[in-house]
């Protein structure tokens, strides 16, 4: 953590010394909704599920999911600029790592979700993930459950009309000049690093879910279902291939697409050595533009 210094916000340092091109881009697309592109992902799951299958032979129940959470963990603190957000017009590196999920409470056409939104160190290892996710998820199941952010939104939209939308209007300038309640930006989930939502645990293929106007929120990851695919090797021959498909939607303004392919690229390669994610990394990056 440094030092706060004029500019920055309680949860963002100013990026001060980014590219022109990045600097405009908040004035000429002044909403999130507008700066939107869109990546799709594959993950080779050969040697992952051959890892998930050892793991839980050796008595740990760790996941899948566990897995992938850790690899954006371990991506961030690669790549920090996928960690920024712009609010203001104007552009702030996170200062910390904010995974948000999608979770439904019963797996019913009647059943309520919602969405829960935990930090993490970024040296994290896949078991300091999965202890926190497992606890986490097992918090928030059944219909009777409410979290912070659950009671704070039906508290508020049984207010009037009116009212509802004028307090709303005036958190979306609080948050715009950096003083929102910090209660409000520690149980919201849209003030955070990436959002994910597993379509594949409902048995549906992933979608390119946009990114609302409200919080800081700037990558928005859709996991899919897991698929075989049939594809030729380097000698030509025919295999086939379990895959799991991924599409991201991000904030363009953020940083620049070769930045954002580059770490795309590297959390995908994390999956062909996967034991990489239960060792803490070697280095851990600032973002060099704050």
């Amino acid at each position: 953590m440094r030092k706060r210094q004029f500019g920055d916000r309680y949860d963002g340092y100013r990026v001060k010394n980014c590219d022109p091109t990045n600097a405009i881009l908040p004035f000429l697309k002044k909403e999130r909704c507008d700066a939107h592109v869109f990546f799709d992902a594959e993950i080779n799951l050969k040697n992952v599920e051959t890892l998930v299958k050892e793991r839980k032979s050796q008595g740990k129940n760790i996941t899948l999911l566990d897995y992938i959470i850790t690899a954006m963990v371990r991506t961030i603190s690669q790549y920090p600029e996928i960690n920024r957000f712009v609010s203001g017009k104007r552009i702030y590196a996170r200062n910390g790592i904010y995974i948000s999920l999608v979770i439904k409470k019963v797996f019913d056409l009647n059943s309520n979700r919602t969405l829960v939104k935990t930090g993490f160190k970024p040296e994290s290892t896949v078991e300091d993930v999965h202890n926190i996710i497992h606890e986490i998820i097992e918090n928030n199941k059944g219909m009777s459950t409410e979290n912070e952010m659950d009671k704070f939104i039906k508290a508020l939209v049984r207010l009037p009309k009116p009212l509802c939308s004028a307090i709303m209007s005036l958190l979306f300038w609080l948050d715009n000049h950096g003083l929102l309640p910090k209660y409000i930006n520690r149980i919201c989930p849209f003030h955070s690093s990436i959002i994910v939502t597993h379509m594949g645990s409902i048995g549906a293929d992933p979608i390119y879910h946009q990114i609302g106007n409200w919080g800081t929120n700037s990558l928005f990851v859709a996991l899919g279902v897991k698929r075989k695919h049939a594809v030729f090797d380097n000698n030509g021959n025919l295999k086939e291939k379990r895959v799991l498909k991924i599409r991201c939607v991000a904030d363009e303004r953020i940083t620049d697409g070769y930045y954002l392919s580059k770490s795309l690229k590297y959390f995908s390669g994390l999956f062909l050595d996967p034991e990489l994610l239960e060792k803490e990394p070697k280095q851990v990056f600032e973002d060099p533009q704050i």
